[in-house]
């Protein structure tokens, strides 16, 4: 089953005629055959239901196990960005009691555990991409989530389910360091209570909130987490440029809790529906021909010139969506900074890039002036 699914893929990648699919070819030559590869009969309606109507809409597949859905799959045309499909679809998927749902382009294939709390955000929990990803590396993980008896025999729902809390303990524990300096920072009520009540039981005197408060901001700054225990064993070779940019030229260091606190909406010129030429960072100018190229190259630069700090990228986030993370599952397309253990999301819009851009160079000190970015 792998092999046939291996080399489909590689066939797929070869097709010049792929980007030109409308949502009826996506359908007929990539998911349908996927289906069939993964031991579905296509041919039978009642197994594979298309147009299936759900809830005063339609859904492009129900995979059925007896009379049961067990599987929803929505399919747009190559070209199309799903970002704008996805709350609809997962209220969908959710209402009819389907496990699994799944969103997707024919190339890019979204995950949803619909039993989990939360909106779509957080039902989110697994996502391939035929062409920015190594096949090797996630048909594996579409075999036992997709394929028909693994589904029948519900090894497909416990594996999504592994998968979506190994994903939110992962995030959990990255985001501890950012929790202990926000209680630091600003303690609330139980954690005074706590420093008072364990006060009392020392001395048998109960210390008044006055002196705690002071006593924290006393020393809050060597409590802080500041970094992040590093991996990285060796110097990045960065394609950005053969130059290194003299420690003259390198702007003072940041800690996280600065980036916190500048954490403040910047007017940034809108990008939609423009496409990128090229960017320009102190100086140097770098050709690129999409936008998902744009945060990897400049990751790669800034973790050569800022080896030691270059982890505080993990604190750069948009509320609940992380742009940076230690583990590529919890990114929807990553790609790995090099030389680094960290990965960087490159499916996001030409609004998010310029926007996350100057948040990463801001976190080390940089200007908005030292980044410029042409599209038209």
């Amino acid at each position: 089953m792998q092999e046939k699914i291996l080399s489909f893929i590689k066939d797929l990648k070869s097709n010049k005629k792929l980007s030109s699919f409308d949502e009826a070819s996506t359908k007929q030559a990539v998911v349908l055959r996927m289906l069939s590869f993964l031991g579905w009969d296509i041919f039978n309606v009642d197994e594979v239901c298309p147009d299936y109507a759900a809830n005063s809409s339609h859904v492009s597949y129900a995979l059925r196990i007896g009379d049961t859905n067990k599987i929803f799959v929505e399919v747009k045309k190559i070209s199309e960005n799903l970002d704008n499909h996805q709350k609809k679809f997962i209220e969908i998927a959710s209402a009819e009691s389907a496990d699994i749902a799944v969103l997707t382009n024919g190339v890019t294939w979204w995950f949803y555990l619909t039993s989990s709390n939360g909106g779509w955000q957080q039902k989110w929990f697994y996502s391939a991409d035929f062409f920015a990803q190594e096949p090797d590396t996630f048909v594996p993980q579409l075999v036992d989530l997709l394929t028909m008896n693994k589904v029948s025999k519900g090894q497909a729902l416990k594996t999504a389910k592994d998968l979506l809390r190994d994903k939110k303990q992962k995030m959990a524990a990255d985001f501890l360091p950012k929790a202990w300096n926000q209680i630091l920072s600003q303690p609330n009520k139980i954690f005074i209570e706590l420093l008072s009540l364990q006060t009392e039981k020392l001395c048998g005197y109960k210390v008044d909130i006055k002196s705690i408060e002071t006593f924290l901001d006393r020393h809050k700054d060597e409590w802080l987490i500041t970094d992040i225990p590093s991996t990285v064993t060796a110097p990045p070779s960065t394609s950005l440029d053969s130059e290194i940019v003299d420690s003259k030229d390198k702007p003072a260091s940041t800690t996280p809790e600065d980036i916190r606190n500048n954490e403040k909406e910047t007017t940034i010129e809108s990008y939609a529906e423009k496409s990128i030429k090229s960017f320009s960072f102190i100086g140097h100018s770098h050709i690129v021909r999409a936008w998902e190229e744009v945060l990897p190259i400049l990751c790669e630069y800034l973790a050569s010139t800022h080896e030691k700090d270059f982890e505080k990228v993990l604190w750069i986030s948009d509320n609940q969506k992380p742009y940076f993370s230690r583990y590529s599952d919890q990114l929807r397309i990553p790609e790995k900074i090099q030389s680094t253990d960290i990965y960087v999301e490159t499916r996001i819009n030409p609004d998010e890039v310029a926007k996350t851009a100057h948040k990463l160079i801001e976190a080390f000190g940089y200007s908005q002036d030292d980044l410029s970015i042409d599209a038209r």
